[in-house]
């Protein structure tokens, strides 16, 4: 299977970094994540958006989120090492 960068975007409202960094930690299906900016974390998976969204769904219930695929048409001002994982689909080297 391919791996896929995701942009998942949360509503600080209802869900906090913890729950998303738990849920992120112990799902399977996520294979790396990071995060650099609020509300926001960046996930690598093999999965599609939906099979990620039904995961973070059960175990956090309703809650204002979006999980989005990065695809090669993206631009922005981030650290090096987000840009290195959406170009490699994981985190670089230490």
């Amino acid at each position: 299977m391919e791996r896929k960068a995701y942009l998942l975007i949360y509503s600080g409202a209802s869900i906090t970094r913890e729950q998303v960094k738990n849920w992120a930690n112990s799902e399977t299906a996520v294979i790396t994540w990071r995060y650099d900016l609020p509300n926001s974390f960046y996930l690598i998976s093999e999965k599609s958006a939906q099979e990620l969204s039904n995961s973070l769904m059960n175990r956090i219930g309703k809650a204002r989120f979006l999980i989005t695929e990065v695809s090669a048409n993206r631009q922005g001002y981030l650290p090096k090492d987000t840009w290195y994982l959406f170009r490699n689909k994981k985190l670089p080297e230490k």
